[in-house]
């Protein structure tokens, strides 16, 4: 074993594009094993990190809806975690010294990780989730109609993670969950990033009890441990006095 070649044993790729730029391919992937890959431009002793818009051209190859840049939010947040902007362009780009390329190019991949990750929780989410998700806004709407309702609100944690949930809604971050031991650990990670960066909103899952009421209990014990839980039948419930429609 030897030090010569390794780079490119490794999986990292690296071509010149342009008069000082380069193109670099990562041996890291997303989801569906399209490379992650990132260009370098060094001008007056600062260097230029830049995707030319492959990330939010991936998303949307994925199915997300980017036509609005509204929704650009949670990936901007994201980005800007690592010290990196999401421009009008589409394009992730930083700027950093050269002195300081190593650092710099490692929060890059971190960034980019981050994103692939968001990606991951995407794609996680089933129909049957989507659904649940769907009636859960239906009924939160339902029980108290004369508050503003926020989509996908983000906060980012103590970590530099940035987090979503399903709703802002009466002044608590909000989860749809379905009684799943993932989905019961991944809310826990969550809540215990968000507070521990100081996090005053109530967070509060909306547990689906309809189909198995052993289980829901068994995953609501355990979220009440760190946050808010609502079984979904107390909200329908709640809401029972105002028409609800599917």
């Amino acid at each position: 074993m030897s030090c010569e070649g390794l780079i490119q044993r490794l999986g990292y790729e690296c071509r010149e594009v342009g008069v000082g730029v380069i193109a670099v391919a990562t041996p890291f992937t997303f989801p569906d094993g399209e490379p992650i890959q990132f260009f370098l431009d060094e001008n007056d002793g600062r260097l230029v990190v830049h995707d030319n818009a492959d990330t939010l051209a991936h998303l949307m190859g994925m199915g997300w809806d980017l036509s609005d840049r509204k929704k650009w939010k949670s990936i901007k947040n994201m980005v800007a975690a690592f010290g990196f902007d999401l421009i009008d362009s589409g394009i992730i780009v930083g700027r950093d010294v050269k002195a300081l390329e190593q650092g710099f190019i490692a929060r890059y991949i971190s960034a980019m990780l981050a994103v692939v990750d968001m990606e991951r929780e995407y794609l996680g989410l089933s129909d049957e989730q989507i659904a649940f998700v769907e009636e859960v806004e239906l009924y939160l709407k339902a029980s108290k109609p004369a508050l503003e309702l926020v989509r996908r609100p983000s906060v980012t944690g103590h970590s530099g993670r940035v987090h979503e949930f399903h709703f802002e809604f009466d002044g608590a971050l909000i989860d749809a969950a379905k009684p799943r031991g993932q989905s019961t650990g991944a809310i826990l990670r969550k809540a215990a990033d968000v507070n521990n960066a100081g996090n005053e909103k109530k967070i509060l899952v909306v547990m689906d009890d309809r189909h198995d009421e052993e289980r829901s209990k068994a995953e609501i014990d355990i979220l009440s441990t760190m946050v808010s839980v609502l079984p979904f039948t107390t909200l329908i419930a709640q809401s029972s006095g105002s028409h609800v429609t599917h």
